[in-house]
């Protein structure tokens, strides 16, 4: 049996709401000693290898007899950040691990613009002159570029290594888990089992801190 690596802890004013548990720091570790964390019956997570799609999760477990609750399940998103020539983008845009490409151009928010430069007591003729080079300067372009599931970090560097003049960052990037339902009593033994599927990375247990 794998080792369960994590504690999560789930605060009472979120409880309806996974996605809000963190894992446990030294307050929280605290707390658990003190006697002040309770574990969520009847349910665990478990950590998902960075490839699985929702509908092979969905699949596999509904396959083993597992009934699924909370699911974080999200494909890598980047977002460009510098302006490469329209011809890379289009490339980039259709490459066929690419699920989706969004393309925005930011509004120009003027009266933010106006009082920056009040801030920084720009006034008459250079005021007027600044904000109209500011308003007639090209628009900026936003563009943000999701992949197939299938695509983890290692995959992305391999992929955006064709497009060197392109620079991104990771903006999405998220350990892949879902929560396991399992019988009062009985989530020990269902959590071994389920450590024992090949795309399953560690399980935990869901402690809950009583503000």
């Amino acid at each position: 049996m794998r080792r369960i690596l994590t504690l999560f802890i789930l605060c009472v004013s979120f409880w309806q709401s996974v996605a809000n548990a963190q894992i446990i720091g030294d307050e929280s570790l605290q707390k658990l000693q003190n006697g002040e964390v309770s574990f969520l019956e009847g349910e665990f997570i478990a950590f998902l290898d960075d490839t699985v799609s929702p509908d092979f999760v969905r699949s596999a477990f509904l396959e083993l007899g597992y009934e699924l609750g909370f699911e974080d399940i999200h494909s890598i998103q980047i977002l460009i950040i510098n302006t490469p020539a329209d011809s890379t983008i289009e490339r980039l845009r259709m490459h066929p691990l690419v699920s989706d490409f969004i393309q925005q151009t930011e509004k120009v928010d003027t009266l933010a613009i106006e009082r920056a430069l009040k801030d920084q007591g720009v006034e008459g003729s250079f005021y007027n002159q600044a904000l109209e080079n500011i308003l007639n300067s090209p628009p900026t372009i936003s563009i943000t570029c999701e992949f197939e599931y299938s695509v983890n970090e290692a995959k992305l560097k391999e992929i955006m290594s064709t497009f060197r003049n392109v620079a991104y960052e990771i903006i999405r990037n998220i350990p892949r888990s879902v929560n396991i339902k399992a019988e009062p009593g009985s989530e020990a033994d269902v959590m071994e089992k389920v450590e024992e599927l090949p795309f399953v990375q560690s399980t935990a247990l869901i402690g809950v801190i009583k503000d």
